[in-house]
């Protein structure tokens, strides 16, 4: 739930600030408000040295328990590490100077420098090393003294000796300082020390969880430095004064936090310009819901909190995207394991295992009510199809056509003659099919009841949606009322006047003919009564009210996405299947699992994606203002 906060002045002896400032941190539920006027502190080159050493560590797989038996100063650790990369760096860069050296040059092969310079000074003569295009060689006639030495890739090497130095047109002089023999050692012990370096480091990594310690309190007394260079001193150094942030709930604990002390703490008003911050305090199902509100944005210190209706929301959503009660075993299975694999995860990444069960139990539920099996085609006939949620509604839907012997019960008689001697619902879906073409069984009448009830459940879902949207900000904004009204007539008003049936139609709730009529009458009414309630909350911007009836039809429209992406999983699913029956066992296996592993793999990206989207733009369009800013109490920060 999102928490009020107040305002404070607080001020007393500047001798009890620095204690006061520590019960503050230690208590951690009071945002200080700078007063002073002097540049804000920087970063503390310690601060800096930990975070850089920590980013380094983590480039390197830890095993705590191979950490270093006398761990030093988290600073000196560091300092240590930084060092030792930036050495590493260095030798990196020498190995590849030394391996494009010895690439260079490697056509001379290996000498002795001693040898060429004494025969240099010896024959009076000078040896020079050239090379040149392989092309241009062939087409050159080259002097006496000038020797062919060999090619590599498109380079001809030669030498040449001479009393004097000289230049030979096209040909390009190479300087050689080092043999290849001389470059060669140096790798080898360049290499050595980088292996020696590399060990050194990964050694060091084993010590991050006390880097991390390190760097959290370091960062704490950065925080306190903070807060304290911020305080005004109006009379002198004689008395100290801040402004700050606290949650209404925790009025009482300020005073008991203030008793001992000479210091006084006075509600003040909170000014226009100020920017109330958002407090927001949760617990299970609601914290979980809070992270993912947070993907999104902050909600306004004036918005009601929609963590809870999130999480909620997101689970349904996501369960129906991805249709499929195995894979919803799959994400299970997944999600346990990684909860007795990593016991002593905490914070978020506790919650993320958490949400991952609650989200794959809601896929199992789901997967089971519309009898949806990793893609497999199961049987009319089969208790699972059976015993489904989706059957007994199509079999709902089938007698009521049945009974009634209207246009679509004549269609399916005319294509299919046996339903004429159906004896129930389900004696229709059975008879209402055809062979496919590889001999299978195709039942045509309950694919399309499926396909079409899943179509109608996606767009009940949105109208249910986005209901619950307009109650939660009804007292803000009253024209809500009107747009459900208007939701609720254009459901049973534009499937009436296309002949199709609905659910509240073949469960008895409403027939097509008061449904057509009710519906229109539900439809100009919601607008009328949106736009009267405008008008008397808005006055005149009631008129910018009526745009509304395109953006409430086309959110609930939008909700079409749940059964458009559900049913392409189910295709893919299928097709998996059908393909890995045809190419044997081995075969078969491979691609089957091939084939469900990417599916599960888009089916989560999208589930994913997309009920967030639900959620933040759909539903957060009628009841959330957003732009907030979290609240940030000065606190003890604690590594996880």
């Amino acid at each position: 739930m999102i928490i009020d906060v107040h305002k404070y002045l607080i001020f007393g002896a500047k001798e009890q600030m620095d204690e006061f400032f520590s019960l503050a941190q230690r208590a951690g539920f009071l945002e200080f408000i700078g007063l002073s006027h002097k540049k804000s502190l920087e970063i503390t080159d310690e601060i800096k040295t930990l975070l850089a050493a920590i980013k380094i560590a983590k480039k390197y797989p830890t095993h705590p328990h191979e950490a270093p038996p006398h761990l030093a100063e988290p600073v000196v650790l560091a300092h240590q590490i930084v060092e030792a990369h930036a050495l590493l760096e260095r030798l990196f860069d020498e190995e590849r100077f030394l391996t494009a050296e010895i690439s260079r040059i490697s056509a001379f092969g290996d000498f002795s420098a001693q040898d060429i310079r004494d025969i240099e000074q010896e024959g009076k003569r000078v040896i020079q090393y050239f090379c040149m295009k392989s092309d241009l060689a062939r087409e050159t006639i080259l002097p006496p003294e000038v020797i062919y030495v060999g090619t590599e890739y498109d380079l001809d090497y030669f030498i040449a000796i001479n009393r004097d130095k000289t230049r030979y047109p096209k040909m390009i002089e190479m300087v050689i300082e080092h043999p290849v023999g001389e470059l060669r050692e140096k790798l080898f012990a360049v290499r050595d020390k980088i292996s020696h370096t590399e060990n050194e480091l990964r050694h060091y990594a084993n010590a991050l969880a006390a880097l991390q310690e390190g760097l959290v309190n370091y960062l704490n007394e950065h925080h306190l430095r903070l807060v304290k260079h911020d305080a005004g001193f109006p009379l002198g150094q004689t008395v100290f004064v801040i402004e700050a942030w606290i949650p209404k709930t925790r009025l009482k604990a300020l005073q008991g936090l203030l008793s001992g002390l000479d210091i006084i703490a006075e509600p003040i008003e909170i000014e226009p310009t100020d920017r109330i911050p958002t407090c927001m305090e949760n617990k299970r199902l609601g914290k979980m819901g809070e992270d993912l509100v947070h993907i999104y944005d902050t909600p306004a210190h004036t918005d009601k909190d929609p963590s809870s209706w999130v999480m909620v929301f997101f689970s349904i959503f996501f369960a129906m995207i991805v249709s499929d009660a195995g894979y919803g075993l799959v994400y299970l299975m997944i999600a346990l394991f990684l909860k007795f694999k990593f016991r002593d995860l905490m914070g978020s990444n506790k919650r993320l295992i958490k949400l991952s069960i609650i989200v794959s139990s809601c896929c199992i539920v789901w997967g089971v009510l519309i009898a949806s099996f990793f893609g497999l085609s199961i049987g009319p006939d089969n208790p699972l199809r059976k015993t489904s949620f989706i059957h007994a509604l199509a079999v709902k839907k089938a007698e009521y056509h049945m009974e009634l012997k209207d246009e679509a019960y004549k269609e399916w008689e005319r294509d299919f003659p046996n339903v004429t001697s159906a004896t129930d619902g389900h004696d229709f879906l059975v008879k209402a099919s055809k062979l496919g073409e590889k001999g299978a069984t195709k039942y045509v009448a309950l694919e399309d009841f499926y396909d079409n009830i899943l179509m109608e459940f996606s767009l009940l879902m949105g109208i249910f949606h986005l209901t619950f949207s307009f109650l939660r900000y009804l007292l803000r904004t009253w024209s809500g009322i009107g747009w459900i009204v208007f939701m609720v007539g254009g459901y049973l008003y534009f499937p009436s006047i296309i002949h199709a049936t609905t659910i509240a139609n073949f469960l008895g709730f409403i027939s097509k003919p008061a449904a057509l009529e009710w519906g229109l009458r539900m439809v100009l009414g919601g607008i009328g009564i949106a736009f009267v309630l405008s008008f008397f909350q808005k006055r005149w911007g009631a008129f910018h009210e009526l745009m509304n009836a395109v953006q409430v039809f086309s959110d609930v429209l939008s909700y079409l996405r749940l059964y458009a992406l559900a049913l392409a999983g189910m295709i893919m699913a299928n097709t998996f299947n059908e393909m890995g029956e045809q190419m044997g066992i081995f075969g078969g296996i491979l691609i089957i699992v091939f084939g469900h592993l990417t599916n599960l793999g888009l089916s989560t990206m999208g589930a994913t994606i997309h009920s967030l989207r639900l959620n933040f733009l759909e539903w957060y369009h009628y009841s959330f203002e957003g732009g907030g800013r979290l609240f940030n109490p000065l606190c003890l920060r604690r590594s996880k």
